[in-house]
């Protein structure tokens, strides 16, 4: 990342919904190109059900959430489980 840019963001890091896509992108980028020697977690801007199955879809094994943990609250968690029983 640029200089200028890690300036304008300002001290610590970058997480949530600015990284999900690209979070994404590596996800599947590690998926086709590991043949699976390790579990991928995928993380980046999980803040609903859709957006945890979007990185399973694109090859994560699990998925970690903080940024949606905070903003959503611990219902996340079980509205993600529930989604993913019902697929």
């Amino acid at each position: 990342t640029p200089k200028a840019i890690v300036e304008s963001i300002g001290n610590g890091g970058l997480s949530g919904q600015p990284i999900k896509s690209k979070c994404t992108e590596v996800i599947r980028y590690l998926s086709k190109n590991s043949q699976k020697a390790f579990p991928i977690i995928g993380v980046g801007g999980i803040h609903s059900a859709d957006d945890a199955i979007k990185k399973i879809e694109a090859g994560a094994d699990l998925v970690q959430i903080y940024t949606g943990f905070v903003y959503e609250g611990p219902g996340l968690v079980k509205r993600i489980n529930k989604a993913l029983i019902n697929r």
